[in-house]
């Protein structure tokens, strides 16, 4: 089974594309999450999504924000501005959609959740916070999005250590039997791992790996489009630089 991963897409509809032109032929996709925010074109963004094969999908803090089921307080003043315009935009069936996903989801050997365990909407950026979702884990792999980093954190059952590898500019995780595995494919629409390419997964179960894949995009496309609908400058700017 070939599982697409992605994550993140901040209705950048423009870098999904490419990412989804680079995934086609897999047998089934899985999103966790923060299918819009941020980015112009949310509506659109949300159709593909759906539309996918054998979808498997979560909801992001971004997506409950703009179904007003998260508090906005909790971001910084340009996602607040997305928000709002975002949550102008949407149409009741794309709100019904948005709030049919599941905070976490299994798919076979998987667990699925946008940020953490048990906590689905907090950040994994460190060993102490993975040690605290491996603890939590029943699968032994998770997948999770929310730092629109892209990397890997490893643990060997009973040890205290916990391994980490960044994926800036992709590569492959091997699932070694025996080991369990909190695997983040990055940000489709926003990366911040200070690579701007589109960053995205294949999991592949019969050779047992994950592999992280980046991929051009018309940036300046979407920038231009963020301009025309009067969306935070700076949200424009980070994309170009990936932080």
């Amino acid at each position: 089974m070939r599982y697409g991963i992605i994550s993140d897409i901040h209705a950048n509809l423009e870098a999904l594309e490419a990412a989804l032109k680079r995934l086609r032929g897999v047998d089934a996709y899985i999103c966790l999450g923060d299918i819009i925010g941020y980015g112009p074109d949310p509506g659109e963004c949300i159709e593909v999504v759906k539309a996918l094969p054998g979808l498997r999908c979560v909801i992001g803090n971004h997506d409950l924000a703009c179904v007003g089921k998260y508090d906005v307080n909790w971001f910084n003043w340009y996602a607040r501005d997305a928000i709002a315009w975002t949550q102008e935009r949407l149409t009741a069936a794309d709100r019904g959609y948005l709030l049919s996903l599941p905070l976490m989801d299994m798919e076979n050997s998987l667990t699925l959740v946008h940020g953490s365990l048990p906590q689905p909407m907090d950040y994994v950026t460190s060993a102490a916070d993975a040690r605290g979702v491996f603890a939590e884990m029943i699968t032994p792999v998770c997948l999770i999005g929310h730092t629109h980093v892209s990397e890997h954190y490893a643990h060997t059952h009973g040890a205290a250590h916990v391994t980490h590898r960044s994926l800036k500019r992709g590569g492959t995780v091997k699932l070694d039997r025996g080991l369990s595995y909190i695997v983040n494919c990055g940000s489709v629409g926003q990366p911040r791992d200070g690579n701007p390419l589109a960053s995205f997964g294949l999991y592949d179960t019969a050779r047992r790996e994950v592999k992280i894949m980046r991929v051009e995009y018309a940036v300046e496309r979407v920038r231009e489009k963020m301009e025309e609908v009067n969306l935070p400058a700076l949200l424009g700017e980070r994309l170009a630089l990936g932080r």
